[in-house]
């Protein structure tokens, strides 16, 4: 299929302003609904002002230098996590192995530091780390893919049971005997990381997620794979009755989306964890990621504002729960009852669509 003809036909894929603001109505209602529900939980069961206490998590989130700089660390790895998912979900290749991805991404970036450190240090060692997560988040997710696209094996399944390989790999690492056990460390976690690989520069970081950005977006609506992807997804029978290699579509998703996994788990590294541990407090972005990735639509565009949202609640949590004594835990149910709220709307946005054309 050539250019010209792809891109004829990518431009049958647009929101008009009706499903605009259907879509508008539709997460501003899906909010409204988390908000309210979570309010009467927090009374029914605490006896104290839900409003108030839900406040203090924008507020600090927001407006406290202390939870803007927290909320920007989540921000980061949730946006580049949630651009990889945005196209695989797309495609209908339903990736929820982006924790493993993630983990597998920091354990090749340790290691290529651990190897560093036998050398002179070099301006070029942190793109090299940083490239070298991108190497293992992409090699951890080519896994499944290929179970998927060789024998059909559900790759929800595969990619879940591999995010425990990777969280039990990596607690092996750093074990009582595992090779990468800091012996002075009261708990299990690695040697720590020099301080001069430390990458804290908010500039780097959010030059990092836009370039990212761009490219995907690229992809989505400029190249060949990204009408592919939509063609995939839409319809497997279209797929191959147009002589798209659903293999090869699912293989280049799978080193995209793991690359951008596995960058975020270097990243993290490098901000925020400096070590490995058997707790290591990364755990579970890809499954936030999930959220952020359904809340921004599938669109690389809106990721970062989806991402945002979710920094703001898991930062200013932190902050609610020592302030209000509201679990922090709460920010988890918030999202729970949001995202149900989303998928209930969003099934009846078509009917919303009806009633605002013929009103």
């Amino acid at each position: 299929m050539d250019w010209k003809g792809c891109s004829r036909m990518t431009k049958t894929i647009n929101f008009d302003e009706s499903t605009l603001f259907t879509n508008f109505v539709v997460y501003l209602f899906a909010f409204i609904i988390a908000i309210g529900t979570g309010a009467i939980i927090i009374f029914a069961i605490m006896k104290i002002n839900p409003f108030s206490a839900i406040s203090l998590i924008f507020s600090f989130g927001l407006f406290n230098a202390f939870g803007l700089k927290a909320t920007f660390q989540y921000m980061i790895p949730l946006a580049l996590i949630s651009l990889g998912l945005a196209l695989c979900y797309k495609a209908k290749y339903f990736n929820i192995g982006a924790d493993g991805q993630l983990i597998f991404g920091t354990i090749f970036s340790m290691q290529v530091i651990f190897s560093l450190e036998k050398t002179t240090h070099s301006p070029l060692a942190i793109p090299l780390i940083l490239l070298s997560g991108m190497v293992g988040g992409a090699f951890y997710s080519l896994i499944p893919a290929t179970l998927k696209a060789k024998f059909n094996i559900s790759e929800i399944l595969t990619t879940l049971m591999l995010n425990f390989v990777a969280i039990y790999f990596m607690t092996w690492l750093v074990d009582i005997n595992g090779p990468w056990k800091d012996p002075t460390a009261a708990e299990l976690e690695s040697y720590p990381i020099p301080s001069y690989y430390y990458l804290e520069n908010p500039a780097i970081l959010l030059s990092i997620v836009i370039i990212a950005i761009i490219i995907v977006y690229l992809i989505d609506t400029r190249t060949i794979l990204g009408f592919q992807i939509k063609v995939v997804g839409s319809s497997q029978k279209a797929a191959e009755y147009s002589g798209i290699n659903r293999t090869k579509v699912y293989i280049l998703l799978s080193i995209i989306s793991g690359a951008l996994a596995g960058l975020a788990g270097s990243i993290n590294l490098l901000t925020t964890s400096h070590i490995l541990s058997s707790d290591y407090d990364s755990v579970y972005l890809g499954y936030l990621s999930i959220f952020t990735t359904w809340l921004a639509a599938l669109n690389p565009l809106f990721v970062i504002m989806s991402s945002l949202l979710m920094g703001v609640m898991i930062s200013g949590g932190y902050f609610m729960a020592s302030i209000s004594g509201v679990s922090q835990l709460f920010v988890y149910v918030f999202e729970g009852l949001m995202f149900i709220s989303l998928i209930t709307f969003k099934e009846l946005s078509g009917t919303l669509r009806r009633l605002l054309k013929y009103g």
